[in-house]
């Protein structure tokens, strides 16, 4: 069957589709909710295709689907495929290398800011992250800096002005006094906000963003509104990794239809078994006992021993965790924290779910 024939083919459902060269390579991976719309946009002549796009379509000599039942099986998927396959034009899934961490830690008297490929070790400062984009790390760092006046040219606090106090964006930590305890005081409000422990410093910002709008100095409004946005996209990926070092066990339900339910049972971020099922089944003994058994066998194991509950959100881990936390908090989908406490009311939770 020729490549335009498969397309034309390709179902309106939910999946996978891996682009192939001419030597059989897999060269793209790619999801979507609706597989025939979403290869089809590839071949259509637009201007709006991006230099990557054209030249991808032109080495396209075959195509291969995976339909999924849910579009959140489709994410999942094309993680794992990106990961195995490692697909030349694949670039918004990043590769390990590519993961970095905002660090924190005292030097002398200042506190420092830090983009790092690694995490500080021990009890050395403070680690964020593994974060996935440069840009956000750095506008949010870029954002405190600029807003309280961090932005000084000579720490060594000689009592020498630097050049960027003379120019207003330094509050004077060059010189000494209290200009230091409030630069460390800023910081650590910085820390406890990417803890999820004070968002004083985020309210603050914004109020600062309302006053410059209010003034009419729109452009510094849309710096602050830049500069909250990344920070804001921070805290998402703190919340995510929070929720994954929890290591709970979820019993989650979508619907796909008037009739059927797709049930998952995850775990941190492994899916460890998916089935479709019928509604009007979904009380039936039968399906109650296999479902039971199946949380029972997972749960009995060594899937929630001590070493598992310390263990942090890996680089490896962190889109998958994002994928997961996301359909979680999407609304397409209800979920539940299971227990073997709790299997002995395993009918009225999935009531609840469906």
């Amino acid at each position: 069957m020729s490549l335009s024939q498969k397309v034309k083919e390709l179902p309106a459902a939910p999946g996978v589709y891996l682009m192939k060269d001419s030597a059989g390579q897999v060269i793209y991976v790619g999801k979507s909710k609706r597989l025939r719309h979403r290869v089809q946009s590839y071949f259509r002549s637009t201007t709006t295709h991006t230099p990557k796009v054209r030249k991808l379509v032109k080495h396209i000599r075959d195509l291969e689907t995976v339909e999924t039942d849910t579009e959140f099986e489709a994410f999942l998927l094309e993680w794992q495929l990106i990961q195995e396959i490692r697909p030349q034009y694949n670039r918004q899934m990043k590769t390990p290398e590519a993961f970095l961490y905002l660090t924190i830690r005292k030097v002398g008297r200042l506190y420092r800011i830090r983009m790092s490929t690694q995490p500080l070790r021990g009890k050395d400062g403070f680690s964020f992250g593994p974060y996935t984009s440069k840009k956000t790390i750095s506008r949010a760092i870029l954002g405190l800096k600029d807003v309280y006046l961090l932005q000084c040219s000579n720490p060594a606090i000689n009592g020498s002005p630097c050049l960027n106090y003379s120019l207003g964006l330094c509050r004077g930590i060059c010189l000494g006094g209290k200009a230091v305890g409030e630069y460390n005081t800023i910081v650590e409000q910085f820390v406890s906000l990417l803890n999820g422990t004070d968002s004083r410093l985020l309210e603050d910002m914004q109020d600062q963003m309302k006053r410059h709008a209010e003034a009419l100095a729109f452009e510094r409004a849309a710096q602050y509104r830049n500069y909250i946005q990344s920070l804001q996209s921070l805290l998402q990926k703190e919340e995510v990794m929070d929720f994954t070092e929890g290591n709970h066990v979820m019993l989650v339900a979508e619907k796909l239809d008037e009739e059927k339910v797709k049930l998952f049972l995850i775990r941190r971020t492994d899916v460890l078994f998916s089935e479709v099922l019928e509604l009007e089944d979904i009380s039936s003994k039968s399906v109650l006992t296999n479902i039971e058994s199946q949380i029972s066998g997972w749960l009995g194991g060594n899937i929630l021993d001590s070493q598992a509950l310390e263990q942090q959100v890996s680089r490896y881990e962190i889109d998958k965790a994002q994928i997961i936390y996301s359909y979680l908090r999407s609304g397409k989908c209800k979920y539940m924290m299971v227990s073997n406490e709790e299997l002995d009311r395993l009918e009225g939770i999935l009531e609840s779910l469906i």
